[in-house]
C-alpha cells in the first residue's frame, strides 16, 4: 500500500473493472522489487472501502465515483458487489456507509498482536540512526496502545510497555499525534475516560489549551513532549497517514538535555523514516488500522 494524499477529484474517462493487470509501484528511488500482479477490480473495491471509512456521514454513489475517479456505472457495480458481502450498506438517508461485515475485519485486527514487519523495520532504523529509544503506537478501539518499542544504545531506561495500555496520552508525543488525527468522536471518547492529569509542571491540563496544541500538531505534522510526561525526558513523534487517516505514530524518547541540543535532527529523523515508509523502502505490507467512527 502506498501512503499519500488524496489525488485530484476530476473523474477520468469511463472504465470498467478489468481483469488481472500488472502492478506498477510508484517510483521509490531505485526500488526494483516486483510484487507481482493485482486484480484491478479488487483494488478499486478496497479503495472504496478505505475512502468510505473516513466519511462518517456516508456518501452517495456519485460522490464515491467523483472522489475516487471512477465512472458511475463502475461505481455502482463495485458498491453492489460490496453490499452483497455486507461490507457496505445504505443508511436511512440512502447514503452508502460501511456495512456490518466490516466489524468482522476490525475485530480480527484488534485480536491480533502482530505488527507488520515493515513498521518494525522502520522502527529499528529510527532507533539505530538516532541511538535513542523508539516507539510505535496506534489506536485499539477507542484506546491507544503501544505496538512496539526498541531501546536505544544510549540506554535511556523506560518501562517495558509494548502492547500495554497507554495512559496520559495528552502528555505524550505519540498520544498527542494520535489524538490530533483521530476522528472527533474517538478523541472525545478517549479524553472522557482519560482525564487531563498533571504529571509535571509542563503538562497541558486545560482542554482548550490541548485543543490548540492538537490543531498545531495537525498543521505542522509532528508533536513534542518537552518533559510533560516525565521530568528529564522529552519526546518527538509524527503520524503515518493514509489519505489523511492515521495508521500509527512513530516517536523517540530522549534525555531532556540531549533533546534540547538535537531537537531539529531528531524531528527530521522521525519524519524521514515515515517518508521512507510512504515510498515503500521498508515494504508494502501495511494496512490501515481501523479507527472507530
Amino acid at each position: 500500500m502506498k501512503y499519500s494524499p488524496a489525488g485530484s477529484l476530476t473523474p477520468p474517462n469511463s472504465q470498467d473493472p478489468g481483469p488481472v493487470v500488472p502492478y506498477e509501484p510508484a517510483a521509490t528511488g531505485g526500488d526494483e522489487r516486483s510484487p507481482g500482479t493485482r486484480i484491478q477490480s479488487v483494488s478499486r473495491a478496497c479503495q472504496l472501502l478505505l475512502w468510505l471509512a473516513g466519511r462518517h456521514q456516508g456518501a452517495t454513489a456519485k460522490e464515491v465515483a467523483f472522489a475516487n475517479q471512477l465512472a458511475l456505472p463502475t461505481t455502482y457495480h463495485l458498491l453492489n458487489t460490496l453490499a452483497d458481502q455486507g461490507l457496505v450498506a445504505k443508511n436511512t438517508q440512502r447514503r452508502y456507509v460501511l456495512g456490518q461485515s466490516t466489524a468482522i475485519l476490525a475485530q480480527a485486527y484488534l485480536r491480533g498482536p502482530s505488527v507488520p514487519e515493515s513498521l518494525l523495520a522502520a522502527l529499528r532504523a529510527l532507533s539505530v540512526q538516532t541511538q535513542e529509544t523508539a516507539y510505535l503506537a496506534d489506536w485499539r478501539g477507542f484506546d491507544i496502545r503501544v505496538l512496539a518499542s526498541i531501546e536505544g544504545t544510549k540506554m535511556l531506561r523506560v518501562a517495558d510497555v509494548a502492547m500495554a495500555p497507554y495512559e496520559n496520552g495528552h502528555a505524550r508525543a505519540n498520544g498527542k499525534v494520535l489524538l490530533a488525527h483521530a476522528p472527533p468522536e474517538v478523541r472525545e471518547a478517549y479524553l472522557r475516560s482519560h482525564p487531563l492529569r498533571r504529571l509535571t509542571p509542563a503538562t497541558i491540563c486545560d482542554r482548550r489549551d490541548l485543543d490548540v496544541e492538537l490543531a498545531r500538531i495537525r498543521a505542522q505534522g509532528f508533536a513534542y513532549d518537552v518533559e510533560a510526561f516525565a521530568e528529564g525526558v522529552s519526546c518527538v513523534a509524527a503520524p503515518l497517514l493514509d489519505h489523511g487517516r492515521v495508521i500509527a505514530a512513530f516517536g523517540l524518547s530522549v534525555p531532556a538535555e540531549s533533546f534540547k541540543r538535537n531537537r531539529r535532527e531528531l524531528t527530521q529523523a522521525v519524519l524521514s523514516v515515515i517518508a521512507s515508509l510512504e515510498t515503500g523502502r521498508f515494504g508494502r505490507d501495511l494496512d490501515a488500522a481501523p479507527v472507530p467512527g
